[in-house]
């Protein structure tokens, strides 16, 4: 009987260990288990806050840049610049090609493309004739110049307590994006000031009726602002040359219709 006693005792005292030895492990487990998900925890917080911080320097850099890039606002199609150095398209949708060479003189008291300079020069000495004086306030404009003067617009707007991005878009429906602006190609200029009212003034009303005639177009006009989402500029005329200018104002397109009207055409005559 005592040994049977002293046999259930051991069997008890087995029993026991055990019981203790699964309890350690279960706690170790648990507590491994518990630690790991800290891991995770902490790596999935770590990448999250990466990717936030990612996020938030791209933004600044954006709007630093003037808000996004050309291929941002872009077009859905693809485009194809004409074969014509004139007509050369560079918009918020289209940068300047790389391929686009200017040739740019010091003249007027500015820069602009030397292949227009004998055009402007006999529209302004016609123009005078007319009793009409046509001066160039600005031409040719580096990518640097442009990212500076929209910097500037957007701060301008900025300041009257508007968000950030509001200002940007403010901004580049009155200046062109850095590689976004006619005045890189040397073709555009802007004749005596920017000035709001320059399209009541006789010069405009002039340059309205001849411009053509010298292979000038006006670039932005007030009935075509949703298709070159620029509003209207009565002071900025685009060389063309003679003949588009010409068919441009009795087809009355602006030049982003006009490009895609002289596209269209050549592909159908070959």
């Amino acid at each position: 009987m005592y040994q049977e006693k002293h046999r259930f005792k051991k069997t008890l005292s087995a029993l026991a260990v055990i019981f203790v030895e699964l309890a350690l492990m279960a706690a170790t487990t648990a507590v491994f288990v518990v630690a790991f998900e800290r891991v995770d925890a902490m790596r999935l917080a770590a990448a999250a806050a990466a990717k936030s911080s990612s996020s938030e320097v791209i933004t600044q850099e954006k709007l630093d840049d003037g808000g996004f890039s050309s291929s941002s606002s872009g077009a859905t199609q693809e485009f194809k610049q004409p074969d014509d150095w004139r007509l050369v398209l560079v918009n918020l949708d289209h940068e300047l090609p790389q391929t686009y060479k200017a040739n740019i003189v010091h003249k007027f008291n500015v820069d602009i493309d030397s292949r227009i300079a004998d055009s402007y020069q006999q529209m302004r000495d016609a123009a005078l004739k007319d009793n009409i004086k046509l001066w160039i306030s600005s031409g040719y404009r580096s990518y640097e110049k442009q990212r500076q003067l929209f910097s500037e617009e957007i701060q301008a707007f900025y300041k009257n307590g508007i968000s950030r991005e509001e200002a940007v878009s403010k901004a580049a429906r009155s200046v062109a994006r850095p590689g976004c602006s006619e005045h890189i190609t040397g073709l555009a200029v802007d004749l005596n000031g920017v000035l709001e009212n320059f399209g009541d003034t006789k010069e405009f009303t002039w340059l309205q009726q001849h411009a053509q005639d010298y292979g000038f177009v006006l670039r932005y006009p007030k009935d075509k602002q949703h298709t070159t989402k620029i509003k209207f500029e009565p002071w900025h005329y685009r060389y063309v040359g003679v003949e588009h200018a010409k068919k441009m104002k009795a087809l009355n397109m602006c030049l982003e219709e006009y490009v895609d009207y002289y596209n269209k055409n050549q592909a159908a005559s070959h």
